[in-house]
């Protein structure tokens, strides 16, 4: 294998070999999962399993590292609690006390006066 003193080549140079060397690796990766599938096959198949059910017993691992991807989001919490001076103030009773409450409740006013 000839080696390539890259630091006698310029900048367009270097630009032209990254596109050739992406190519490249484009292609032996193509290759090399297509033989890594055909291997995957033949063992499925001699071990007497087909193919959908090789790639079905593989789901748990395809979803592994997605999982907050995946995660449903449940939308946005319920209105609990309503400031009656300025009806635009809300909080839905998770995480910290809104602002306009936790005043409210420093004056000693209950959090109760403000549940919808």
């Amino acid at each position: 294998m000839s080696q390539v003193d890259v630091s006698r080549l310029s900048y367009s140079e270097l630009m032209a070999l990254k596109a050739q060397l992406d190519e490249q690796i484009g292609e032996k990766r193509t290759e090399e999962l297509k033989v890594l599938a055909d291997g995957f096959v033949k063992k499925l198949e001699a071990a007497g399993f087909s193919v959908v059910e090789g790639v079905e017993a593989l789901t748990p691992y395809v979803g592994a590292s997605s999982k907050r991807q995946s995660r449903q989001t449940t939308g946005a919490a319920p209105v609990l609690y309503r400031d009656p001076a300025n009806p635009e103030n809300t909080w839905s009773g998770r995480g910290r006390a809104a602002k306009w409450l936790a005043d409210y409740e420093a004056q000693g006013r209950s959090r109760e006066e403000f549940r919808i």
